[in-house]
């Protein structure tokens, strides 16, 4: 049992938020795909959201202790060591991620990007001028998804000078251990090329802990910056607030010469709030939601294993998304597509993820278990009688 209510939503409620996950569909299909929840947000953030208003403090933003609040999270959470003089805020991790591609890597050389990506991540190289070099993961001794170190320090040799890391791993769920991370700060080193990681999903692992890249080694930590929000985790991507830790001076004192602040500025006063109120108050809502959000990938890991075997699904160690693989199903290659048409539910068609992402689906499981069951339901229906 838990305090907070995560069972209570309705689709007609879900609908009166107006956000994008519900918005964007019509209203007789179930959207699992935007990566927002469906839940009530976390008591303590919305009473700070609501001091804001009571206080109209619409002003120009501040630091408000959320830097302070980020590290002392990060360091009992996660071990990660952070100065928050290190910490730089954001409108967004994309911001973040697009700065630090130019702000640390060669003008015009390419990024490396491990592959299935989430989608933004096809974009956001581009608008620095660079291409991307396309590194598909591989299937590790375990049997599960894991960085393809021999394709990644190729990149590297033939003049990639960067790389973007999504830790946990969107769309996959992997949260990589210090033992797969630690090799990847060496080829960083050995080639001088710079790791940028996204960890928005640091939060969202319901067993163990987020393993930053930073915390993995010195190396990590001299070859790298993390990018990341409460936005993710506490459901607030909508108030525009994220940050950019640095580890070294050198890596600090390079983003204040390179980024000018008209492009990093963006962060909100509602945003910084519940930010603060996120990192300071926010773990038991999390440690709750983290919780159901578990119990909802193993029901659907097992009810699927057991009304449609040929659909392949793996718990997720991070994140609150699932990889659905379709091919087994016979489902074409956009089987996301192909299941908002039959099926009425709307998931993230693989192929949107790059190479790697033919005949699956991204499923979001933030949502109440009623709704993951009617989703489920769709979708045995449909493939069973297609």
């Amino acid at each position: 049992m838990t305090q907070f209510d995560f069972d209570s939503p309705t689709p007609e409620w879900l609908r009166a938020r107006g956000t994008g996950r519900w918005k964007d569909v019509d209203q007789d299909v179930i959207p699992l795909w935007v990566a927002e929840m469906d839940f009530p947000v976390a008591p303590p953030v919305q009473a700070a959201i609501q001091d804001v208003v009571t206080k109209q403090a619409y002003g120009y933003p501040r630091n408000n202790g959320l830097k302070e609040a980020w590290a002392s999270w990060a360091g009992r959470h996660e071990g990660l060591d952070v100065d928050p003089d290190k910490v730089a805020l954001l409108p967004d991790v994309l911001t973040g991620v697009r700065l630090a591609i130019r702000t640390y890597s060669p003008e015009g050389s390419p990024v490396v990007l491990p592959t299935p990506a989430y989608m933004p991540f096809w974009e956001v190289p581009g608008l620095e001028h660079r291409e991307i070099v396309s590194v598909p993961m591989v299937t590790g001794p375990d049997g599960l998804a894991t960085l393809d170190l021999d394709g990644i320090e190729a990149a590297f040799a033939q003049g990639a000078r960067s790389m973007i890391l999504s830790q946990p791993y969107n769309p996959l769920g992997r949260v990589f251990t210090a033992d797969e991370l630690r090799p990847l700060a060496e080829l960083a080193e050995k080639y001088d090329t710079f790791i940028i990681s996204d960890e928005i999903h640091g939060p969202l692992v319901p067993e163990g802990h987020n393993v930053a890249f930073a915390s993995v080694s010195e190396l990590a930590a001299k070859r790298s910056v993390n990018v990341s929000s409460a936005s993710k985790s506490w459901n607030l991507a909508g108030l525009k607030t994220a940050f950019i830790t640095f580890f070294t001076d050198e890596t600090r004192r390079a983003w204040v010469k390179g980024v000018h602040e008209l492009e990093s500025e963006g962060a909100t006063t509602v945003g910084l709030a519940a930010n603060l109120a996120a990192f300071t108050s926010g773990q038991p809502w999390l440690d709750a939601a983290n919780a159901y959000i578990r119990a909802n990938a193993v029901w659907l890991h097992d009810a699927l294993a057991s009304r449609l075997p040929e659909v392949h699904f793996t718990v997720p160690q991070g994140t609150y998304l699932g990889w659905l693989d379709l091919r087994d199903a016979g489902l074409p290659d956009h089987a996301g597509s192909w299941l908002l048409e039959h099926a009425r539910i709307r998931l993230n068609d693989g192929p949107t993820f790059g190479p790697g992402g033919a005949g699956h689906a991204r499923i979001n499981l933030a949502t109440p278990r009623a709704l993951l069951i009617e989703a489920t339901g769709r979708m045995v229906e449909a493939i069973t009688h297609r």
